[in-house]
């Protein structure tokens, strides 16, 4: 689940691409602007496996009760609920939103308390496959190199506000762990479709990508005095650190084509059509890169650091029928309660081509934001089972659940794929206690089907 919300924030920035190169005439550019606020909205949902009774993030069981008992809950113990990794490994998982992930921590300098003490803590000298065994043979504590979902870590030091940390380890692990002299033959662990050579690569050039998704590169310290990439357009990107050294191993300061410099991240549009990054290197920390306006981006914003964690979309109808603060209806007899079991695998389908669908809310007016449509029928993808898919409808609120207002409006949609998800931004959001979505027409069939209905607020 952290991994896909990593992958939810890279579907975010294709979309936030797609509508800013798109003409904003054009039809597809609304739902590109849907699916960014939507994707990026679920990037943020890894604050929902964050378990506040341990510290880290952990599994949940699917009444949503937390899986380990607080008592017994050892991060350092590989397995369970992660995949070739600890609870450690994984308490840094959200790269995209560092400043978020900070929050979790009680802020920045929480954050940096967490690094230090992931950094300090022993590995565990017992192991069941390689991974755990190159990750004791590392000697950076819990930091296993050997493990690529952990090579984003040591650059996490960034959203800390203390980058010569980052600058320190990123060279301990450049110049002691890729010799072949102390462990490995030159890689410390798998080389996994080039990436272990990938992030020696971009470490020793001093930068890193580490907002995947994102066109923009996280600064480190560069291992050479010079190094030239030659670009695909015939332009060169020019690394200087002339001072550099084994000792001088930390930034002083850094310019770009001449002028100073002062972020900890860099936009790829500053480098791509030739560039000079030249560094001052020296051999004790200094205070460049540590100001709130050198952090590097975030879903969150820096100024908001210590003032909570994130606060993304919700459903906000999840789990209240069970509990009796909800209630689902449709004005064509069918199981509405499928619409809002959490799954695919039931499909609610009526015989009707313009049903409507009413849920209220017994605690009192929610304000939705966006909702989703699954589209239904059958796994199979058939001419047929597209007919059921609504093709136009309405969203609408109420107060009282007779008078209606009209929120959102859709005419011709379609849904290309079965079971396939689509994210509709509310066009006029309000707090009501009803919400109906009224379907008036499908696509030809003599039933209407969908999967799945989320109102998000």
């Amino acid at each position: 689940a952290l991994e896909g919300y990593i992958n939810d924030f890279g579907i975010a920035m294709l979309a936030k691409a797609l509508a800013e190169k798109n003409d904003p005439d054009d039809p597809y550019t609304p739902y590109y602007e849907s699916d960014y606020r939507y994707f990026l909205s679920r990037a943020q949902n890894y604050v929902r496996l964050f378990n506040p009774h341990v510290g880290f993030f952990t599994g949940r069981l699917p009444s949503g009760e937390w899986r380990p008992d607080p008592d017994t809950f050892d991060p350092a113990e590989w397995w369970g609920d992660y995949t070739e990794t600890n609870a450690w490994n994984m308490a840094f998982h959200a790269p995209h939103d560092g400043q978020g992930l900070a929050n979790l921590y009680g802020g920045r300098a929480g954050l940096a308390r967490k690094l230090d003490e992931f950094f300090s803590t022993p590995e565990l000298n017992t192991g069941t496959i390689h991974e755990m065994r190159e990750a004791k043979d590392m000697r950076m504590g819990m930091y296993g190199h050997s493990n690529q979902p952990s090579h984003h870590i040591i650059y996490m030091y960034l959203y800390a506000g203390q980058p010569w940390k980052a600058q320190d380890k990123v060279r301990e692990v450049l110049e002691r762990l890729y010799i072949g002299s102390e462990v490995g033959q030159g890689y410390p662990g798998d080389e996994d479709n080039g990436e272990m050579s990938a992030w020696y690569i971009f470490s020793a050039l001093g930068l890193y990508p580490l907002r995947v998704g994102s066109p923009e590169y996280a600064i480190g310290a560069p291992l050479f005095r010079k190094a030239t990439v030659h670009l695909e357009n015939g332009k060169q990107l020019v690394i200087l650190a002339p001072n550099n050294s084994k000792e001088n191993r930390y930034v002083q300061s850094l310019k770009l084509n001449g002028v100073p410099y002062e972020k900890t991240w860099i936009r790829h549009e500053d480098l791509i059509n030739g560039a000079v990054l030249e560094f001052e290197m020296g051999p004790e920390p200094s205070d460049w890169g540590t100001g709130i306006d050198a952090l590097p981006p975030s879903i969150m914003p820096a100024e908001l650091d210590g003032a909570g964690p994130p606060q993304p979309l919700g459903d906000l109808t999840d789990g209240l029928i069970a509990t009796g603060r909800g209630t689902a209806t449709d004005s064509a007899g069918g199981d509405t309660q499928l619409l809002f079991d959490n799954t695919s695998d039931t499909r609610w389908t009526v015989s009707s081509t313009n049903p409507w669908i009413q849920f209220e809310f017994a605690d009192g007016p929610k304000r939705v934001e966006m909702y989703t449509l699954t589209s239904g029928v059958s796994a199979s993808d058939t001419a047929e089972s597209r007919s059921a898919d609504p093709r136009s409808w309405r969203l609408l609120g109420s107060h009282d659940g007779s008078e209606w207002t009209v929120l959102d409006e859709r005419q011709g949609e379609t849904f290309p794929w079965r079971l396939q998800t689509r994210a509709f931004s509310v066009q006029n959001p309000g707090e009501y206690k009803y919400y109906r979505l009224e379907i008036t027409e499908n696509n030809g069939h003599e039933t209407t089907s969908l999967a799945e209905v989320e109102l998000l607020g």
